[in-house]
């Protein structure tokens, strides 16, 4: 009994569950079609806009080429305008060169060619045509063309007249150039005159303290402008090895050196000449196989004793003459003696 009452009070649940179910399913469905509409006319809509947006972009891009093509065209006449300022920029600036030069070379034969007064006459004519014909150009700038052909006269004038007178200038221009060598000639004989009779007077003061200090030999004496040293004073026969005796000789030389090129201004190219000789007498020995090997050995020992007792080697020159400068041309022993020599000259370089 109490089985049979509550089959008969429960409530049947599941058609009213399949009609939500249906109800939930219909609004789906609803949402997807009007989602799937939606996006149809959204891909639509894009499309047209797409194509909208690509036509403009056209017609940008045609507008750009057409904007290019302006810009270029005003380039163009930009530097069309730029030339032709240019053009007349450069003709007064040659102009004025020219002028300049002029007005230059004129002042150069003022001051140089005092004698060549016509030529400054022509000078100053010139001067005042190439005024006359800047002021002629400067007007052209402003006047039409029919002055062009006038101008272009003026111009060939101008620069027949220049040509003219370039060459003349630099016919005078050669002229001096001529005229400053020989000057310059001129004053480097006067210089030399002048530095040899210098040295002229420092040799002779050289040679009067050594012969003061060297006293009455007769192995050491003056020959002319030289300075002679008997080769037996400082070498062996046959050799180019300074002996002691020699480098006492050549000391008492450096001293008196030394003091008289204290006196002697840095301005004079001084040089002491070492030169080397021998006799006759030929030498066949392996060290040295002529007498023009043994002088000039013996000169250059006696340059490098020089040195290095403190002479500049700057100041120094060794020379060998052999046997071809004798002082005389006996035969006997005496002669041959007195032909085998060292000399030092104070010279000139």
């Amino acid at each position: 009994m109490f089985h049979r009452s509550r089959n008969k009070h429960s409530i049947d649940i599941w058609p009213g569950f399949v009609d939500a179910l249906a109800s939930v399913l219909m609004v789906i469905i609803f949402v997807l079609m009007t989602f799937v509409v939606a996006q149809l006319y959204l891909t639509d809509a894009l499309t047209g806009r797409e194509e909208d947006v690509s036509t403009l972009q056209k017609k940008v891009n045609e507008l750009t080429t057409v904007l290019s093509s302006e810009r270029q065209t005003k380039e163009m006449l930009t530097k069309k305008s730029v030339t032709l300022d240019q053009l007349v920029a450069d003709l007064n600036a040659r102009l004025t060169k020219l002028n300049s030069d002029l007005a230059s070379k004129t002042d150069d034969l003022q001051k140089k060619e005092k004698s060549n007064l016509s030529l400054l006459e022509e000078a100053e004519k010139l001067k005042a045509q190439l005024e006359r014909l800047a002021k002629a150009i400067s007007l052209y700038e402003n006047t039409s063309k029919d002055n062009e052909q006038k101008i272009s006269t003026l111009t060939q004038k101008l620069n027949q007249a220049l040509l003219e007178r370039v060459e003349e200038l630099n016919s005078l221009n050669d002229q001096l150039n001529v005229l400053k060598e020989k000057n310059s000639e001129l004053s480097k004989e006067a210089e030399n005159t002048k530095a040899l009779t210098r040295i002229g007077q420092y040799r002779s003061e050289f040679f009067a303290r050594l012969q003061k200090v060297l006293g009455n030999r007769t192995d050491i004496r003056v020959v002319g402008d030289r300075f002679v040293f008997q080769s037996e004073v400082l070498f062996d026969k046959a050799s180019a090895d300074l002996g002691g005796e020699g480098k006492k000789g050549l000391d008492m030389l450096v001293a008196a050196l030394k003091e008289i090129s204290k006196s002697i201004p840095p301005s004079i190219p001084w040089i002491l000449r070492v030169d080397g000789h021998t006799d006759h007498l030929p030498i066949r020995s392996p060290q040295y196989p002529s007498n023009w090997e043994l002088s000039s050995a013996r000169a250059i020992s006696v340059v490098k004793y020089l040195i290095s007792k403190g002479i500049d080697e700057e100041h120094l020159v060794a020379a060998g003459f052999g046997q071809h400068q004798p002082l005389i041309g006996g035969k006997n022993e005496k002669d041959l003696a007195r032909n085998r020599r060292i000399e030092f000259k104070l010279d000139q370089r």
